[in-house]
């Protein structure tokens, strides 16, 4: 999925022209503490709320002020996930798109990212999820493939996580399906460790079979 895919629809830009007074009402108005200074669609910078809150003079132009304008920013053609990865590691709330021609075009805020990678991890779809613990030398993406497809279940989406300080791997799988006691005793029956089930249909044993996965994954 690509960044441009997802623009937002606020138009939450200010230009060097516009007042202090004006940065903080927009700031407040779309619950951001960043925004994008904007000049005949050319991007100069972020300015941060900070800064507005700082100067002296609320009347006074943007673009009077000494800011440390934070060059940070994307392109239109790159993917959600780098969206993810900036709003991340700079711990922002909003990132300036740009095109091809380094043109601004808009943002993305961290809600727009949150609600693409729920739609791109079927989040909004029915289905059981199915938790387990490989080897991170393991090929077994394609046998715990076949095994689910045998149990006419399809994967909706797959996410995989390093354990710290461990060669495992942590493989969580949706399926489109609730009911998955026999996926369940099939993957443990070939070996896999199945740490955790979420949305297996069964709420009132939910808890009993939650801690019984547990202590099996505990005793081995």
């Amino acid at each position: 999925m690509y960044i441009g895919e997802i623009l937002s629809q606020k138009f939450c830009e200010v230009h060097p022209s516009d007042t202090v007074q004006k940065g903080l009402d927009k700031m407040a108005e779309f619950h951001l503490s960043y925004l994008p200074v904007v000049s005949n669609n050319e991007f100069l910078g972020l300015v941060q709320e900070d800064e507005l809150l700082n100067h002296e003079d609320e009347d006074d132009i943007i673009k009077n002020m000494k800011l440390n304008l934070a060059p940070l920013y994307l392109y239109e053609y790159q993917h959600v996930y780098d969206a993810l990865l900036y709003l991340s590691n700079y711990k922002a709330d909003i990132l300036p798109i740009l095109n091809k021609e380094n043109k601004y075009v808009g943002v993305v805020t961290a809600v727009d990212v949150i609600q693409a990678l729920n739609g791109l991890q079927s989040n909004n779809e029915s289905g059981a999820i199915i938790v387990l613990e490989i080897g991170a030398k393991d090929n077994a993406l394609s046998h715990i493939a076949h095994i689910i497809e045998s149990d006419n279940t399809n994967i909706l989406s797959t996410a995989i996580k390093t354990l710290p300080d461990s060669s495992k791997l942590e493989l969580t799988i949706k399926v489109n399906k609730t009911n998955i006691a026999s996926l369940v005793s099939t993957l443990w029956r070939f070996d896999y460790v199945v740490k955790a089930t979420f949305n297996d249909g069964n709420d009132e044993n939910d808890l009993q079979q939650r801690y019984d996965l547990l202590m099996n994954y505990l005793n081995l």
